[in-house]
């Protein structure tokens, strides 16, 4: 079955301080290193960068279009680019750039295997407060919780289906979930990290610079 990956890149950094996606990770942009697993794994790739960012650099992508006000909104806007010939779509953060291939090939292979989606997912070892209306705070049970990653895999048919709503959600999975999508867990990875802030930038150049992420490609 043909997969595609979506790699969005299409946010402006309001909490980095910088569009993230173009930082320098070991040499080469953030955005660089999920587009070679998105690459690596899939038929096909699109990626998803700003409105003014179009043309101003050439990237390793099929398709490379404009995204939305939200995130919900870019993912969209990747979707429309994806051909039909497309069964399984991924839907990856560029913020993630050290994904492994077995995450991904874990994740297309369970929505191969029937499901709707397959979300990369680790155990959350923090304890969690709910913070109540009343400013209380609520103890979470949390061997019930899990942290969710990228990429995120699903049929694609169905992920068109979440998405035809116009929604937002965090998370595309959220989107299947709310129609009735069956979604499975993938094992994620720790080291699979979202550069939100300058301090993820550092800890993932660690990562890289110690060589514990051997099964990524490092051109």
């Amino acid at each position: 079955m043909e997969a595609w990956a979506v790699v969005v890149a299409g946010g402006i950094g309001t909490r980095f301080g910088a569009r993230k996606q173009y930082e320098s990770l070991a040499g080469r942009p953030v955005l660089a290193w999920s587009l070679d697993q998105a690459r690596r794994c899939c038929t096909g790739v699109v990626l998803v960068v700003p409105a003014d960012d179009i043309g101003r650099r050439e990237w390793p992508a099929d398709l490379v279009v404009a995204g939305g006000a939200s995130r919900s909104a870019s993912v969209r806007a990747g979707l429309e680019a994806v051909p039909a010939s497309a069964g399984i779509i991924a839907v990856h953060d560029a913020a993630r750039p050290l994904a492994r291939d077995s995450i991904w090939h874990a994740a297309l292979d369970a929505v191969r295997r029937g499901a709707d989606a397959a979300i990369p997912t680790v155990q959350v070892t923090d304890t969690i407060k709910q913070i109540q209306p009343d400013g209380s705070l609520l103890t979470l049970d949390r061997s019930r919780l899990v942290a969710v990653q990228t990429p995120q895999a699903f049929r694609a048919s169905v992920l068109r289906q979440a998405h035809a709503s116009g929604r937002d959600a965090t998370d595309d999975a959220a989107l299947v979930e709310a129609i009735g999508g069956t979604v499975v867990r993938v094992d994620g990875a720790p080291d699979n990290l979202k550069v939100t802030d300058p301090g993820d930038l550092a800890v993932a150049a660690t990562l890289l610079g110690e060589g514990t992420l051997a099964p990524i490609d490092r051109r």
